[in-house]
This record gives C-alpha cells, structure tokens and sequence, in this order.
C-alpha cells in the first residue's frame, strides 16, 4: 500500500479545521490531513519535510491569521523551490475581488467558505480539483 498523500490546512479556527476534516472524512484512505495554526507553522512544517518525505499534495491556506496570514504564507511557499508548483487554496470567508486576483497571481484556488456547512462533499470535491491528476486518479469516483 503507498503511503497517504498529505494535505497541509492552516487555518486558527477550529469550527473551520472540523469543517476540513469532515470534508476529506471520505477521503481518509487515501489523504492525511495535517493542521496547522497559522502560516509560519505552515512554513516550518514544509521545511522540516526531509527529502524523503513526499511534498503535500495540497496546501490549503486560510486568509486571515494571527502571527502570518494564508496570503503571506502562500508568497513564501511559492519562493521555496521545492513546493513552487504545490497546487494551493486560499480557503476564507473573503470574496473581494483583489482577495480572487493575488490567489490568481500566485497561481492558487481561491474557495470562499460556506455559511451552511451542509456542504460538506462539495467543499471536499472543490478541494479535490485542485490536486493533480496523479492524486485524483487515487480518490474513489464515487468521491468526485
């Protein structure tokens, strides 16, 4: 069996980390969901992958968090050679367009979060899609 493909979620609020979690609850044979609180935890989980360790297969970001926020985060992440091309979300309750537009310049998704957290299997798929081909081929159709 090949080992789980990760998931990198930074996010400060922990109703929004359950939400995550639930989405990718189908997906848990397959992908391994690590929290973190904020981006420099992002960050210093990334660089403390060894080079043995497979490189996320996505990184979700939150926009608004204390100490870094998803969008300082994601302009480092696209400074480290290693995890450049890592697909990413910015995932916020924000829809301003100048929020759409730096996700678009740092070649990032862009998901507003719901406010009916029924939504739970779309959110998962909108997650989804931004991954590779590699990776949805391993994701149970039923789960597309």
């Amino acid at each position: 069996m090949s080992a789980k493909n990760v998931v990198l979620y930074a996010d400060d609020d922990p109703d929004d980390i359950q939400l995550v979690r639930e989405a990718f609850y189908n997906y848990s044979q397959n992908v391994e969901l690590v929290t973190v609180a904020d981006g420099l935890e992002a960050l210093s989980f990334l660089k403390n992958l060894s080079s043995e360790d497979p490189a996320p297969c996505l990184i979700i970001l939150d926009i608004n968090m204390p100490r870094m926020d998803g969008k300082e985060a994601l302009m480092k992440v696209r400074q480290m050679k290693r995890f450049e091309e890592v697909p990413s979300i910015l995932f916020t309750t924000s829809s301003q367009q100048r929020d759409k537009d730096f996700a678009e310049k740092y070649n990032a998704g862009f998901l507003t979060k719901p406010i009916d957290y029924t939504q739970i299997d779309v959110i998962a798929s909108k997650f989804i899609e931004h991954c590779s081909d590699r990776i949805k081929k391993n994701v149970p159709e039923q789960f597309q």
